[in-house]
């Protein structure tokens, strides 16, 4: 069982936890602003998306800045020195085996984009590690990552520079960033990357490009789930299954990590291995899927090594702030920021059920087996969300 932490942030609130390692525990407002670091730059210049000439690279000793509508984000350059550049005789993907991909996944570590074991074989984690290596540091818009490593992207990969956060903390504190548009997660301690992971959030809604206002954005879906945890991250006695509707919502905004549980888990809106809790039920978690685009009812997912890695790595305090490409984390509003709480199936023939009573920590409902197919569910109605803010009970969200 995980460490109990600290009841989830209120929607709306802009405090920032800050890792106990640390030796400060200063808040958000001590942090440096991302606009006034950006003023503390000595040479910004635009970085586009980099193309096949080498020419066109980021000369050593720059600070560039990703001219891509959605990130105000910063790739520094560490060394002026020049660099012996090793050149790369072939693009290499999904099923490349040899040195030549020993040498990238050693790189893309090195960068802190965790392309599984350094082993020279291209498999899934090298290709999720190209895809945000692509995303973040290119600029290549998400729905295009190719996960080919080509040489021009590997001249580009040996260039000495580092991911620098968005929002500093003068190395002062670990936090983690996450960036809906390029479907992106940074890990920092004191200001340094130790991840940088490629994520899948919440479902879009079919034609949509944004990620908010939730209720024309995200997807909606409906399913029966079996659930073996209770809205505190706990097991039942027994699971529950339920027939629910509820749309893939991931809110974006400043939150803190307040409960990690290691292993699986089964929540109202499904499984989710090493969950670390982050906003009411809204959770970062391994999963089986991590596709390119956005898949998941609301959580965000990250492959299962990673998840089990982020353990060791986000400490409960931890600050979280997720950027929507829009409006910055501290000005969202208490109700983008709020998750979307599920509701009753209404085409659904069958009813809540278990193979015992249950009563959660949180509720006083009661479910009891043997219901007739008629009887309505024993919980009381919830209204659509896009009529009601819910209530601030959590439930996960994978």
């Amino acid at each position: 069982m995980a460490r109990r932490g600290p009841p989830p942030p209120r929607a709306g609130s802009t405090s920032i936890g800050v890792n106990a390692r640390r030796r400060s525990r200063s808040r958000f407002s001590r942090w440096i602003p991302g606009a006034a670091a950006l003023g503390l730059l000595t040479a910004v210049i635009a970085f586009g998306i980099i193309s096949g000439n080498s020419n066109d690279s980021i000369g050593a000793g720059e600070t560039v800045v990703s001219s891509m509508p959605s990130a105000s984000y910063q790739v520094v350059e560490e060394s002026p020195a020049p660099v012996d550049k090793v050149p790369l005789g072939e693009p290499i993907g999904a099923g490349s085996v040899g040195s030549d991909v020993e040498m990238v996944q050693a790189r893309l570590a090195a960068l802190g984009f965790d392309p599984g074991p350094v082993d020279g074989q291209f498999g899934t984690l090298t290709t999720q590690a190209v895809w945000a290596f692509e995303k973040l540091i290119i600029g290549t818009p998400r729905s295009e990552a190719t996960g080919i490593v080509t040489p021009a992207m590997w001249d580009r990969m040996q260039d000495p520079f580092t991911v620098a956060p968005r929002r500093p903390s003068n190395g002062l504190a670990d936090h983690t960033e996450i960036y809906l548009p390029e479907q992106v997660m940074v890990v920092f301690h004191a200001d340094q990357p130790v991840l940088i992971a490629h994520v899948s959030t919440g479902e879009l809604a079919p034609g949509a490009t944004e990620f908010t206002p939730w209720y024309d954005t995200a997807a909606e879906y409906c399913e029966t789930v079996v659930i073996d945890t209770n809205d505190q991250g706990e097991l039942l006695d027994e699971p529950i299954e339920k027939a629910i509707c509820g749309r893939s919502y991931t809110p974006p905004g400043v939150f803190e990590v307040y409960k990690k549980i290691e292993g699986r888990r089964e929540s109202r809106l499904g499984g989710m291995y090493d969950p670390i809790y982050i906003n009411q039920g809204i959770a970062i978690h391994g999963a089986n899927e991590i596709p390119l685009y956005p898949a998941s009812h609301g959580c965000i997912r990250v492959s299962r090594p990673l998840g089990e890695k982020l353990q060791s790595i986000i400490d409960i305090g931890d600050a979280v702030l997720i950027w929507d490409g829009v409006t910055e984390p501290e000005d969202q509003s208490a109700d983008a920021m709020q998750m979307r709480f599920d509701y009753p199936d209404p085409n659904a023939t069958t009813t809540t059920t278990s193979t015992t009573t249950t009563t959660t920590t949180t509720t006083t409902t009661t479910t009891t087996t043997t219901l007739p197919p008629t009887t309505a569910p024993t919980a009381p109605p919830v209204a659509p969300p896009a009529a009601t803010v819910a209530p601030l009970a959590a439930t996960g969200a994978p």
